[in-house]
């Protein structure tokens, strides 16, 4: 044949091929375990990626025949890969099964179990939260299992995850974790409670990917949902309380054109002094009285901003957020310093802030980037924090010639700590078998100090952690996660020397060497650290209601700068603490496990854990007087070895589809290893053998005015914890009685929830043992009535 001939030939044949092809649409609606719509589930298909609307749904146009494969994924639930072949329009209804254990706006109703991740993860939504919000976000998590909130007052408070809290756990904001709180005691998770959209808790060592300050778990907050195309939309929050008279509340807007969206959040919080029931607490040995029922000084207020803009591509989604937070609030005065009854008399006003008070200011810019490739995707983010802690009290003096500052000369202590970090994360799906992730997390860190106290010295580190981990299913029944990761740490410190305290010492008869050692508050420090952690875990899934996890694993910390150079008193930790430059990297071994069932309404998780450090990282009293004045004794930061164990119980039952209940249960027993019998105390900070019930009714679930309507009652019961640390107390157990009622009321055709909740309706007098105030026998807020409003627009 001519080739002009053949030319001619394959040009009608590509022609005829060409009219012939048809195209179809694909569309098709996602639904969780409920049969509720999943707004915000990403949809992959081919090179494109869709977001559902708010009733679930998506559609892509213009498919061309033949097979497609389709990925669905949403947090909180099992990713779904299917294929679909296309030889007409398409109609799908797909069903997403959770990966943990979702509690929603009533309780567990999930009837499916995660089949892939060998740690347990339970996570929380907004509803959840507002439902359920008890003093703080970390209070109110407590009715998780393992999970513990080390309270600072009554709107304050800082995460400890199977007894393991400060360093040991991370919080972060997505993907990017949150600095500030692992300061000390006194400085509690700088978050608007309102912004949150799902959290996820994960209970256990978690360094491959998190680094390791997750040597006890971690707690990822989420707030970067896509709202709906071509929408605008928001919700105005108002909240009280009656324990400290707090009122205030948040405005939030959303909205999205094709490609582009914007999120707004402005919260506001007053309050005043928090009611306690008791008429005196003992400081330093010295019974100080407790005027009108209310702690004094403890008012404060919080102002919240929050600003996200993103764009959503064929294959790319990037979000830019920045947020501040800003907190100001008293300290008891007689709890603070050297005990002064007259500081502590009423002044009549309980929502004024006087000296003693603290005030922070948390920066955040974050952003963050995802592309979507074949059987995969690779997130970037990148972050920056300037967090600012400023402690407050009038100028004193505890040694003679101290100069009054020039400048704020009531600023006892100024901390001002910047962070920049960078995540890289590649996530590819090898075959039907492999899913590798792998990936680096970059963090520097400098802090300045000021005021006329002092306590820790300027320092940098920088840190720097490369992992990879494998997911192979290999079986039907069985998955095999294995991951290791590499961590290089460096901190360096400058060095402070006080001329007018080594004067001092000299004075009272110090021999030079004794007054320099007081004197040298800090030195020129440069450490290094670098060490590995690996992970083994298995996942088995007999059946479809049937799971057993097991997880064997090392894990590190490396110290920080308040445990290698901190050196002076903390008036508000009561102590004087001291850094140990000699610290070394704190090394655990691990196992845990988890079992769990969920058969028709009935859900039973057991998990047993054991830990062993070769060489545990705490602060422990001395037994050794500090020689500076009014300072009491010296608790330096050592290290022993240690085990640490427990378990968790979780029970629930749905009865005759409207009356739920809920078991949860803790036991932790840790202790120090030694071969001095007389050294073999338990680890501080422990929380005791808790629990908590709840009963719930539920009603109008599809109700024209009132709907999903609920009414709970339930108690939380604490036993005495008598296994302490070396001088630490002994803490007596409790009950506590609380009681809700939530609900959603058609006003207006716009659907409003209302929440109530009462909390130590008894008005207990009630210590918790891992809180900052138990040293000074100050006892828990007292009878707390709430109510939460939120009207959508």
């Amino acid at each position: 044949m001519p080739l002009k001939k053949l030319a001619l030939t394959l040009l009608l044949w590509f022609v005829i091929v060409l009219s012939q092809a048809q195209y179809f649409t694909l569309s098709g609606v996602v639904l969780d375990e409920q049969n509720k719509p999943l707004p915000g589930c990403h949809v992959h298909c081919k090179e494109r990626c869709h977001i559902t609307n708010f009733n679930g749904e998506f559609a892509h146009n213009k498919v061309s025949s033949g097979e497609v494969k389709l990925t669905f994924s949403f947090i909180g639930y099992q990713q779904l890969d299917t294929i679909v072949n296309m030889d007409e329009n398409v109609m799908l209804k797909i069903k997403l099964q959770p990966e943990n254990k979702l509690l929603n706006e009533v309780y567990i109703k999930s009837n499916a179990i995660n089949t892939h991740k060998t740690q347990k993860n339970e996570v929380v939504n907004a509803t959840y939260i507002e439902q359920n919000l008890s003093g703080t976000l970390l209070k109110t998590m407590e009715r998780l299992s393992g999970v513990n909130s080390m309270d600072i007052g009554a709107n304050a408070s800082k995460p400890i995850i199977r007894g393991m809290g400060f360093q040991r756990v991370v919080v972060s904001e997505n993907g990017v974790k949150q600095e500030g709180q692992q300061w000390g005691a006194d400085h509690g998770l700088e978050i608007d409670a309102f912004s949150i959209e799902t959290a996820e808790v994960v209970k256990g060592a978690s360094a491959i990917e998190l680094g390791s300050d997750a040597i006890g778990g971690y707690i990822n907050i989420s707030n970067n949902s896509v709202p709906e195309k071509n929408a605008v939309s928001g919700d105005v929050t108002l909240l009280t309380k009656s324990v400290n008279a707090t009122y205030g509340g948040s405005f939030f807007i959303k909205g999205r054109s094709e490609k582009k969206f914007f999120k707004l959040r402005v919260s506001a919080l007053d309050f005043g002094d928090y009611k306690v029931p008791t008429d005196q607490i003992v400081y330093l040995t010295r019974e100080m009285p407790v005027y009108n029922g209310k702690l004094k000084n403890t008012a404060g207020n919080e102002q919240d901003f929050s600003i996200q803009v993103g764009h959503l591509g064929v294959r790319f989604k990037s979000t830019l957020q920045l947020s501040s937070v800003n907190q100001k609030s008293g300290f008891f005065p007689g709890a603070h310093g050297v005990p002064d009854i007259k500081r502590i008399q009423d002044d009549g006003d309980s929502r004024n802030i006087g000296f003693p008070y603290q005030k922070a200011h948390h920066l955040k810019v974050l952003n963050q980037n995802k592309w979507f490739v074949n059987n995969g995707n690779i997130s970037v983010d990148l972050g920056f924090q300037n967090n600012v802690r400023e402690e407050w009290s009038e100028f004193h003096t505890h040694y003679p010639d101290q100069p009054v500052p020039e400048i704020n000369p009531n600023q006892e202590f100024d901390f001002n700590l910047k962070t920049y970090s960078a995540n890289a994360k590649l996530t590819k799906k090898i075959n039907d078998y492999h899913k590798l992730s792998s990936g680096f997390q970059v963090q520097h860190k400098d802090n300045d100090v000021g005021g006329y106290n002092f306590l820790l010295p300027k320092y940098q580190s920088t840190s720097l952690g490369v992992f990879v981990r494998d997911e192979i299913n290999l079986t039907d029944h069985l998955n095999f996660n294995v991951g290791i990761r590499f961590d290089h740490s460096s901190v360096k410190t400058n060095e402070y020397f006080d001329p007018i305290l080594y004067d001092y010492f000299i004075s009272e008869g110090e021999d030079a060497e004794g007054a320099n050692n007081y004197a040298l508050r800090s030195v020129d420090l440069s450490k290094h650290y670098g060490d590995v952690s690996w992970l083994l875990g298995l996942v088995y899934t007999p059946s479809e209601n049937f799971i057993a996890r097991m997880n064997l694993g090392k894990a590190f910390r490396t110290p920080t700068a308040v445990e290698l150079a901190s050196n002076g008193i903390h008036h508000g930790s009561f102590r004087h603490e001291m850094g140990d430059e000699n610290l070394k990297s704190e090394k655990g071994y691990y196992i845990d496990g988890n079992l769990e069932w969920i058969s028709r309404g009935f859900s039973l998780e057991f998990s047993p854990y054991m830990y062993y450090f070769s060489n545990y990282l705490f602060l422990k009293p001395s037994g050794d007087w500090s020689l500076l004045p009014h300072a009491g004794q010296i608790y330096r930061y050592s290290q022993s070895e240690a085990i640490l164990s427990g378990v968790e119980l979780s029970i629930t039952k749905n009865w005759f589809n409207q009356l739920g209940s809920t078991f949860i249960f803790e036991y932790i027993y840790n202790q120090q290893v030694s071969s001095d019998k007389t050294q073999r105390y338990p680890l501080p900070f422990t929380p005791p053998v808790n629990g908590f019930i709840e009963f719930d009714y539920s009603r109008f679930k599809q109700g024209k005015v009132v709907k999903d309507s609920r009414v709970y009652i339930n108690s939380r019961i604490a036993l005495a914890q008598n296994r302490v640390s070396q001088n630490e107390e002994i803490t007596d157990g409790y009950v506590l009685l609380g009681i809700g009622v939530s609900t959603k009321i058609n006003f207006l055709n716009q659907e409003c929830t209302v929440n109530i909740q009462g909390s130590n309706l008894l008005n207990t007098k009630y210590y918790n043992h891992v809180s900052f105030y138990r040293k000074v026998e100050i006892p828990e807020p007292g009878r707390n009535i709430q109510l939460l409003l939120k009207v959508p627009f």
